[in-house]
């Protein structure tokens, strides 16, 4: 006589880990690795577990279970991209002047948030997650470490607590303006045709201040006005402290 098989149904728990084709186990670290890597180039808004799951070849459950919700999911990405940032804040040599240990840091901040548009774009127009991450029992907040890390730069380079937070601000308004401008592509430089296009179709004379530094401003790139912002903060801070 035949055996008729009999599918044993599963209990309630830890769902599967596989696809349709009973393949393709994932961890939480590969769903965070894969959903990281995504944000790089886009934003986080559109690292949805659907996607996530078929990417991985599992089914969306599997990834709730690991990472939980979608706002789980965003703090597990910019706490990743914190991580990595901090790590190259470490690398900062300690005996350098304070105002080179501060330019460094401003640069790395600046190409870490160029590189990760997904962070970048978050962080300029979120308010929860921008810092403080939700983690796990046992997990490091690294946003928290990072923000720890950048104000002890401050008090060692010889600012008070209110100075620190302020210069801190504005520093990283900088920067952020700066890596979205490389990410949006808004240097004047990457439309210098289409600018002088524009301009050309006013008659000469009716716009004297257009007609003076319409050139001049088709030339400016990002990396110069960052460079340019940059030392000018330096300066200002430079100041305040004496020296």
């Amino acid at each position: 006589m035949e055996k008729t098989l009999k599918t044993k149904r599963r209990g309630r728990g830890r769902p599967r880990l596989d696809g349709g084709n009973g393949e393709g186990i994932v961890s939480r670290e590969a769903v965070i690795d894969l959903a990281y890597e995504l944000a790089r180039s886009e934003p986080l808004e559109d690292v949805s577990f659907v996607r996530l799951a078929k990417v991985l070849g599992v089914v969306p459950g599997a990834l709730h279970y690991h990472i939980g919700t979608k706002d789980d999911l965003t703090s597990a990405i910019l706490n990743r991209f914190y991580k990595q940032l901090l790590a190259r804040l470490r690398e900062i040599p300690e005996d350098l002047p304070w105002r080179e240990r501060l330019r460094q840091f401003a640069c790395i901040l600046m190409a870490s948030e160029r590189d990760h548009r997904g962070a970048a774009e978050y962080i300029q127009t979120k308010a929860r997650f921008r810092v403080f991450q939700k983690v796990r029992a046992g997990e490091t907040d690294y946003g928290a470490a990072y923000l720890d890390h950048v104000f002890s730069l401050f008090r060692e380079a010889g600012f008070d607590a209110e100075q620190s937070a302020m210069f801190y601000h504005v520093l990283a308004l900088h920067c952020l303006a700066a890596a979205n401008s490389h990410v949006a592509r808004l240097e004047p430089a990457e439309h210098e045709h289409f600018l002088l296009k524009q301009a050309s179709t006013f008659s000469a004379g009716t716009m004297p201040g257009l007609d003076f530094a319409i050139k001049a401003f088709t030339g400016i790139r990002a990396d110069d006005a960052f460079e340019f912002g940059l030392e000018a903060l330096l300066d200002r801070f430079a100041a305040v402290r004496g020296g």
